[in-house]
């Protein structure tokens, strides 16, 4: 009997699902426009703002949930490629890419290039080199895939704990910078933002685990990719009279640049290793746009988007996205989406960036105090902004910008109205939530699957491995709202800080493991320890001034020691049996059942028979 083709397994009425979303999220702010313009209280436009996305986000985790254990794991491994493409990008950059590297674009123009570069590096290795072989083994977590991969349970505990670290620290970066963007809508207290934010992240993973994730997440992403768009083409038909500001703001780039030159602003240029970025606080502008290694130096910057890419391509949060597509073919087309989606999104955040620049030089450079715009004396009452001088021309560098603050800064500097600001905000807090999501459920999926089972040695029901992740998902979100609430951390440092470990710890093992059968299990337990222990120690290290360029040093460093170890302990131990080098030839083969599904069929029809 033939089965049915795949594609009948997609629900055809997704494209008018997210439709009706997209008109609701666009009449939404349409209502509220109309709503300043009738002079309703800020109070009440920006609450409404924060709740209205909220809500309907809730409603789709409602109609979303499921108990059906494939549905909760896999989505069903029924996910179109575009839809995971657009939750892949917008995951990947979450809320601390739109809010901080936009920042990083206008503080340190070029050198902010190696994240862009390095995230667009790392999906398509991801497609090449990973992602369908993954998609092949369909397992749920990573750490599972490794014990399978190696018939380890103790490399499977080793690798949940490992992995958990990164998983940490970017659903801590991610909450940080989803509450610092609504504390920038809304004047409720902390608590409470904190509590609405965690609630509907904990409902999203709770009821539909990966599909909640997953059709929440494409809503988040649709919010934060028209809140970017839209207000470039706004600002690119203003200033250069084409809706298409990614296209149109090499002029504005060449003006800023014969401006800072006619100023005599000259950049200098650091050393091969400097990795000097912005933090939070406001920082001065020193640098020109253009000019390259003013900050970051040219082997920081290399070493730094080969970090980047390496953590972006076996990011412990990402690659269970990957179980989810109807097959290995589109394992890969999802990722050509995720290039194509990530480069709209990172190339608008730079055209914005550069707006907002010529704004400065234009309404600021050459001016006194007492000449400021109004909305440069807002941002300085609100400690957003400062400057510092008093003379009859105030420089460039007069002038100091939070990095986290750029992105709303900007709508605001062009005069538009105060539902332009908030649309923008509404966009980065889905960003945030995008991202904290996807990873609060990878992490719980990891402690339920690999930490809790991976100490038992009988199979649990399905119900009762859905109940337990589902636990897990309100451990870990109540952990990191803890952690919230207790620790102060820069956001983009905490992110930095999990790619560093990610291409540490994950990268070398999970690569060699597809693309060399010879790996054992105790070399892919040293590669991955000393991976994880000397990208820690060298964070450690570089916090205390000890090693220059830290991050990219770590990152880079720590994945070279890994692969190193990984080759020297697996040619140093016996070859692995036969059954490892099977399961390398079944992954590799593109079509058929998975071979994770597979195993788990075997493994039920044995329980029965002895039974």
């Amino acid at each position: 009997m033939s089965s049915p083709h795949t594609t009948r397994l997609v629900n055809p009425r997704l494209g008018t699902y997210f439709g009706i979303f997209a008109s609701a999220f666009v009449g939404l702010f349409l209502v509220l426009l109309i709503l300043e313009q009738l002079e309703i209280p800020r109070q009440h436009l920006k609450l409404a703002v924060l709740l209205g996305p909220l809500i309907l986000f809730g409603g789709i985790s409602v109609a979303a949930s499921t108990n059906n254990s494939g549905e909760f794991f896999a989505a069903g491994r029924r996910v179109p490629a575009v839809y995971n493409g657009l939750i892949f990008a917008v995951t990947t950059i979450g809320g601390i890419g739109l809010i901080s590297l936009t920042g990083l674009f206008f503080l340190i123009g070029f050198d902010a290039w190696f994240m862009a570069i390095g995230i667009f590096a790392g999906f398509l290795i991801m497609g090449i080199v990973i992602s369908p072989y993954l998609r092949k083994y369909g397992a749920y977590t990573v750490p599972t895939y490794l014990s399978r991969r190696f018939e380890s349970r103790s490399l499977r505990l080793l690798a949940a704990m490992l992995f958990a670290v990164p998983l940490i620290l970017l659903l801590a970066g991610e909450l940080a910078i989803a509450v610092h963007a609504a504390g920038e809508l809304t004047e409720l207290p902390h608590a409470v933002i904190v509590t609405l934010l965690g609630a509907t992240i904990t409902v999203t993973a709770v009821l539909g685990g990966m599909r909640g994730i997953g059709w929440v997440g494409t809503a988040q992403a649709i919010a934060a990719l028209l809140a970017v768009i839209v207000l470039a083409g706004i600002i690119g038909v203003i200033m250069t009279n084409l809706p298409l500001a990614q296209l149109s703001y090499g002029p504005v780039l060449r003006h800023i640049a014969r401006t800072e030159e006619a100023q005599q602003i000259t950049g200098s240029l650091q050393g091969l290793l400097a990795f000097t970025l912005p933090g939070p606080a406001p920082e001065t502008l020193s640098n020109r746009i253009g000019a390259p290694f003013g900050s970051v130096g040219a082997t920081s910057f290399i070493m730094g988007l080969l970090t980047v890419m390496m953590g972006v391509a076996a990011a412990p949060w990402l690659l269970p996205r990957c179980a989810t597509t109807l097959g290995v073919y589109e394992a890969r087309k999802s990722l050509g989406w995720a290039i194509f989606f990530a480069g709209c999104i990172i190339i608008t955040l730079s055209a914005l960036a550069v707006f907002f620049r010529a704004i400065v030089m234009s309404e600021l450079v050459g001016r006194t105090q007492a000449q400021l715009p109004s909305w440069f004396e807002r941002m300085m009452a609100d400690g957003r902004a400062t400057v510092s001088g008093a003379g009859p021309e105030l420089p460039l560098n007069a002038f100091a910008f939070g990095r986290d603050h750029v992105l709303f800064a900007v709508p605001e500097a062009m005069s538009l109205p105060d539902v332009a600001v908030y649309l923008v905000i509404a966009g980065a807090i889905a960003g945030a939530l995008a991202a904290a999501g996807a990873t609060a459920f990878a992490l719980a999926a990891i402690l339920a699957e690999d930490v809790y089972g991976g100490l038992r040695y009988t199979t649990t029901t399905a119900t009762a491995r859905l109940h337990t992740t589902r636990a897990m998902s309100v451990i870990v979100l109540l952990l990191a709202l803890m952690f919230n609430f207790t620790i102060s951390s820069d956001p983009l440092e905490l992110f930095l800080m999990a790619i560093v470990l990610s291409a540490g710890t994950a990268f070398p093992v999970i690569t060699l493991s597809i693309w060399w059968k010879r790996v054992t299990t105790a070399g892919a337990a040293v590669g991955m320890t000393v991976g994880f222990t000397l990208a820690t120690l060298l964070i450690f290290a570089g916090k205390a001034g000890l090693v220059p360029a830290p991050l990219p040093t770590a990152g880079f460093t720590a994945a070279l020691a890994g692969a190193i170890s990984i080759f020297a302990v697996s040619l140093l131990t016996p070859v692995p049996k036969r059954a490892a080098f099977e399961a390398v030839r079944d992954m590799r083969i593109p079509g058929g059942e998975t071979v994770y599904d597979r195993e788990m069929r075997q493994l039920r029809f044995r329980e029965r028979a002895r039974t």
